[in-house]
């Protein structure tokens, strides 16, 4: 039995590809996105526009992209949410302690306090709800697993085992 990882971010063509040429079986686990599987998505989220190409099923670009482009994008999103809320409840730091031209090492003010605004919030971005709650974890996140299997009529295929949640426990402490 032999038992190899591939921790990459591959396309549905190139697992099926692998299907079809590994000589045994194979599972593959990887993460989905249900809200965007929806056909009645559309291009506007909590007062944020997403670009047309993303949100039009007949495009074919989001499954096009990458995991860490989508994150990214959440991620950008989540960040530009928390200064929203700090700003609105007017409870923010001088804004002297966010000079990045001093050639300082000391570190910023206001930084647990973001991350905990951060950790309270939630969006809803291109990989769905992101909720991180008391956990320390998004509790939305889900997965899939895939098997391949073999029939004398079909040949070689692959197909849906599984799907299950993120059931985690992390919490992010204070030094």
């Amino acid at each position: 039995m032999s038992l190899s990882r591939l921790l990459q971010e591959i396309s549905d063509t190139e697992i099926l590809e692998l299907t079809h040429s590994a000589l045994g079986r194979m599972t593959v686990i990887r993460q989905i996105f249900p809200l965007w599987r929806d056909s009645s998505t559309r291009c506007m989220r909590r007062n944020h526009r997403i670009s047309s190409l993303l949100c039009d099923p007949q495009e074919g670009y989001m499954q096009n992209l990458e995991v860490s482009n989508l994150y990214l994008y959440d991620s950008v999103l989540m960040l530009a949410n928390a200064f929203y809320r700090k700003l609105e409840d007017r409870k923010w730091h001088s804004m002297a302690s966010l000079n990045c031209i001093r050639k300082s090492t000391k570190p910023w003010n206001g930084g647990w306090s973001m991350l905990e605004t951060i950790q309270k919030g939630n969006i809803t971005g291109l990989t769905g709800m992101m909720d991180f709650k008391d956990s320390g974890i998004n509790s939305h996140v889900q997965f899939e697993i895939l098997g391949s299997s073999f029939s004398e009529t079909f040949g070689k295929d692959i197909k849906r085992v599984s799907s299950q949640r993120l059931k985690t426990q992390r919490t992010v402490k204070r030094r």
